[in-house]
């Protein structure tokens, strides 16, 4: 009696534990090898690159004249490792199992109705889309190509950046500390901080304000750094920016080389929003404005 009661339990042990690991794909201990996984893919003739999730904005990159910008973010430049780490990572993902294909598992994978699809548009080619499942915690990614009903486990992680802005590259200026000769600030109540210094030898700038003063030579150049390293945390319509708390900082910074830019700060809540409005003998590779977005920056020194 005792016998067929501890059969009993080892066969329904059995059977549980072969039904968990069908439905929950898992890299087998000893694979067969992976083979490559879209080996129809040339990288070098991806032209877009669209990304579209249940719930959040549509991402579209494009290669532009040998560059990506994001199109569907004011055609700010991609960051530089995004695009290229991504396909990379799809032209050497392995495939190693396949899974289910069941309508009622596809959940379970992370390819029901909130999955991801990631569309790649090619030259001459009709466009490649991949549907993105779950991620296991050993390593790999559940997928599913166009219309082939089986879905794959990858050897790897598509990586994949979570959020619009993480696509971008985020820095506004990259403007040398010591290339910046004049930072002017006028602010709301009247009150004018000239930031500045005489030669490019000079290694720290000299701060005069009127009618008050408003921060130490120290915090004037803390400021200035801010001002040629500004980074982007969001991006706004333009009209939200003239809801925003008016009147704003208004700003111009004058560099060595003849370099001028000039602009207006908005604070809404405890963010601060840029709107550029010149951009003058300054290369793309110092400011990245590509046209004229309301941008939030990392300002907390303007508090």
């Amino acid at each position: 009696m005792r016998g067929t009661s501890l059969m009993g339990l080892s066969l329904a042990s059995a059977l549980f534990i072969g039904a968990l690991a069908y439905t929950l794909p898992q890299p087998a201990g000893e694979p067969a090898p992976a083979a490559p996984w879209l080996t129809q893919l040339k990288v070098g003739t991806v032209t877009a690159i669209v990304i579209a999730t249940p719930g959040q904005p549509l991402i579209r990159a494009e290669r532009r004249d040998g560059r990506w910008v994001l199109a569907s973010w004011q055609d700010f430049p991609a960051a530089p490792g995004a695009i290229v780490n991504l396909l990379r990572a799809i032209n050497d993902a392995r495939q190693v199992e396949a899974q289910s294909s069941l309508a009622e598992h596809q959940a379970l994978l992370g390819l029901d109705d909130q999955a991801s699809l990631l569309t790649l548009e090619r030259q001459d080619q009709a466009p490649l889309e991949l549907w993105l499942g779950k991620q296991v915690r050993q390593g790999g990614q559940i997928v599913r190509t166009g219309d082939d009903p089986t879905p794959w486990l990858l050897d790897t992680n598509l990586p994949l950046p979570q959020t619009p802005a993480a696509w971008i590259d985020q820095h506004l200026t990259k403007i040398p500390f010591e290339q910046i000769r004049r930072l002017s600030l006028t602010y709301p109540n009247g009150a004018r901080v000239k930031i500045y210094r005489d030669s490019v030898d000079q290694p720290h700038l000299k701060v005069s304000q009127h009618p008050v003063k408003l921060m130490d030579e120290a915090a004037a150049n803390d400021l200035a750094r801010l001002f040629g390293q500004l980074t982007i945390e969001e991006v706004a319509a333009v009209t939200d920016f003239d809801q925003m708390k008016k009147p704003g900082l208004n700003f111009e910074l004058l560099t060595f080389s003849g370099g001028k830019l000039t602009g207006q700060i908005r604070q809404r809540d405890d963010q601060y929003w840029i709107r550029l409005k010149t951009i003058k003998e300054l290369a793309p590779q110092l400011v990245n404005h590509p046209s004229p977005p309301v941008l939030r920056i990392e300002a907390r020194l303007l508090r």
